[in-house]
This record gives C-alpha cells, structure tokens and sequence, in this order.
C-alpha cells in the first residue's frame, strides 16, 4: 500500500521497526502510495475513509474517535459561492490535530508502545492525552514554566502526567526529542523530524475539500506555526494531482501573528536546511494571544515555505486586535467560536479580498483549525461585556422593550456590497 523513504537520500526503509529518521543519512522521512482506486471510500465518516493512503497496515486495527471529514460552510458573511469555512472545531478534542494523532497513537499500538511524551500545552498535548487514554497507553505532557492552569486542567482529567520544564521555552522540543530516543518513549510531537507518520494526518483536510467542494479551490488560508498543516494540506493536494485526480492545485496562504517574519526571511533568503533556519531565529518576539501559532522556530519551516513558493502563495499576518474582531466575527455571523489563533485564518481571508491578491470570482477555503472553548481564559481579560439585569416582576415589559430597539442585521446582505 505504500513505502517510506527518506526525503534526501532516497533510501527505501523496512516498516518492521520504528523509524523517525533515515538511518542512513538522518534525513526526514515521508511516504509514497500506490494510486488509489478512489479517493475515499465513500462510506466511512471520519479521516480514514482515507486508509488507502496513510500509513497504517491493513491487519492494524486504527485507533479512531470519529476525526475528520468536518463540514465545509459557506460563509454567509462573503456573498455566495466565493468563501468557504472548513470548520475543524468539531474534532474530538475542538482541533485539526486529532487527525494526527488517530495515525500517531495508532502507530504506537502497531509498534507495541506503552507510553507516549511529547512537549506542548496546546492543541498536540490535549489531542495527545485523550488519545492515548482512549488507547490505554501512559501519557507525558512536558510544559513550559508558567503555562495557564486552563490549558492544563483537561491534561490532569486525561490522566497525563504533567512535567514544567525549566529552561527556555525554544528547548523544550528538542530535549522531549532526545530523552525519548535514549528511553525508548514514544514520541507524539506533531512535527516531521519527531513523528514522520503524524504528519500524514493534515494533508486529509485537503482530500475532503476536494470531495465536499468537488474540486480545487483557487486560494487555501491556513494559520501557521509550526508549518506542518498547511504543508500537510498542500501535500494533500499534489498527491491527487499525481494521481490524476484533478489537473487545478490551490495557492497556500499562511496566516502568522504580526512579527512573526521567520518564515517570509526564510523565502525570501531561499533558506535550503534546518541549519540555515535555526540561524533566522529571532532572540525575541512581542507576546501575543495567538499562543498556538506564536512558535519562535518553525519545525516544519522547511516543508511550509516549499508549499507557499511551489503553489505561487503568500504569507499574511495578523495583529491581536485584528484576531480579536475576527473571532467576533466568526461567532456573531457564521456561528463558529474558534481559538484566536483559529480565528487569524480570517484575517487572512479579510486581507485577499482587501488587496485584490483574489481575484472577483476566485474560490478560498479558510480552515477554522481550533475550538474557542479550550481558549476562554485566553481572552476573558480582553473581552468586557455587561449583562442586562431583568427581575421576575418587570422583566417581560422591559425584554419586550429591549427588542423593539434591537435591530435585526442581514450581514450576508452588507457583505456582499464588498
């Protein structure tokens, strides 16, 4: 069903043992399939309606919680037909990640594994844990000093033990990377060096737009980070171009918080290896409450700037106040609390229009990656609001007068001015 080779050496490599690596060269590791009979198998609601091309051997039995095959809207608030919502908040854990994790954590149980680690507080850890509870396997959440005890909390339910590391935060990836090499702990990190078989998991966002729009979309707007999912998704794509499947390929729109330039210098200087992209790392960067994409170093850099430069995109950013009046946006008009780093992908929507990079006419597919339910603290001190009192004794007169001023808004109808 498929083989596993190494990026830069080409080297085939034997599926009868974990590999993270090329145990030639060292070098990144990534998949090749057989041309499916189909693109999906028409009946399974959830990611691996896809088996046929992920890494999974067909006596394995998967280990699935109903990931993927999330709906695409259109957005009411664009006029018809032009934007759409691949809404990922209703995963099990409210994020994309699960689609990776499902293939991490069963490929855990396929190699006989007992316990998995990995370094986030965010949408990995959470996806991670339950995952791995799901499956019975022991979990390791390494977090950095000082993370929110809001984001911690669903961890400890989940049964994860928790680990604060104390050192930089920049670290913390690569020291969960060795001491689970020299321990033999499974490693569930959602980057390609760290678990080649995760990555897999992105690039079926791209199939299911493919079958819910019935077609390539000319423009995909991704939030980034780490660059794994809107490399993951552009992978996506080009394995169905190989296949014949389509003859389109979508442009790959990145969405970072302000500042956040690494990847564009990375472009722009034609940056070829992880050497020469740690060397762009800056010394600091400005806080944001876009806490999942605000990464200092880009594991997954690489692979994400070839996406953007292959499929003539761009990169995009958004500011904290931009973030915040998009996640009003998506909530009041479409009926979607996302994350606010979720909610940057609409920023970036915002701005193709804005700067005619769109064409009138052209198709964008925004993925809402994350829930805004695990983020609340993030913007419970950002956000005020007043509550209207309403006693039992007057309250219907007064409700009724409340409405009679409060005017109905037709947003699809205002939007479509634009």
């Amino acid at each position: 069903m498929y083989t596993m080779f190494c990026r830069r050496c080409k080297t085939s490599i034997g599926e009868n043992s974990l590999h993270l690596a090329c145990p030639e060269c060292g070098g990144p590791l990534d998949f090749q399939y057989d041309k499916p009979s189909s693109l999906g198998d028409g009946c399974t609601s959830s990611m691996w309606r896809y088996r046929e091309v992920l890494p999974a051997r067909r006596e394995v039995s998967v280990l699935s919680m109903g990931e993927g095959w999330t709906p695409l809207e259109k957005a009411r608030s664009y006029g018809p037909g032009r934007v759409y919502l691949k809404n990922e908040t209703p995963n099990p854990t409210g994020s994309h990640k699960d689609r990776a994790l499902s293939i991490g954590i069963t490929k855990a149980l396929e190699f006989g594994k007992d316990t998995v680690m990995l370094y986030s507080d965010g949408s990995t850890a959470l996806s991670s844990a339950a995952y791995a509870a799901r499956a019975g396997l022991r979990n390791i959440t390494l977090v950095p000093a000082g993370a929110p005890a809001y984001r911690l909390l669903p961890l400890v339910l989940y049964n994860s033990l928790l680990l604060e590391y104390q050192g930089p935060a920049a670290e913390g990836l690569s020291w969960v990377h060795s001491a689970c090499r020299t321990l033999g702990i499974y490693e569930t990190s959602n980057y390609r060096q760290a678990n080649p078989y995760e990555s897999e998991g992105a690039k079926t966002i791209g199939f299911e737009i493919f079958e819910q729009l019935q077609g390539v979309p000319d423009w995909v707007v991704v939030p980034v980070g780490g660059g794994g999912t809107l490399a993951g998704i552009w992978r996506g794509f080009h394995e169905m171009h190989s296949w014949g499947l389509t003859t389109d390929l979508p442009h790959m729109v990145a969405v970072l918080p302000d500042h956040y330039t690494m990847l564009e210098e990375a472009l722009q200087q034609h940056v070829a290896t992880e050497a020469e992209l740690r060397a762009l790392t800056p010394a600091k960067l400005p806080a944001t409450i876009q806490a999942k994409i605000a990464m200092s170093f880009p594991p997954d850099g690489l692979e994400a700037a070839a996406a953007i430069r292959e499929s003539a995109g761009v990169i995009l950013y958004a500011s904290d106040s931009e973030v915040l009046d998009a996640q009003k946006k998506l909530a009041s008009y479409e009926g979607i609390y996302a994350e606010p780093s979720a909610a940057a992908v609409l920023v970036g929507v915002e701005k193709l229009l804005t700067t005619c990079r769109a064409a009138s006419g052209e198709s964008i597919v925004a993925v809402v990656t994350g829930s805004g339910f695990r983020e609340t603290g993030a913007i419970s001190d950002l956000v005020s609001f007043t509550a209207i009192p309403i006693s039992p004794e007057s309250g219907f007169v007064a409700l009724e007068k409340i409405l009679s001023g409060l005017p109905l808004e037709d947003h699809s109808e205002e939007e479509q001015k634009r």
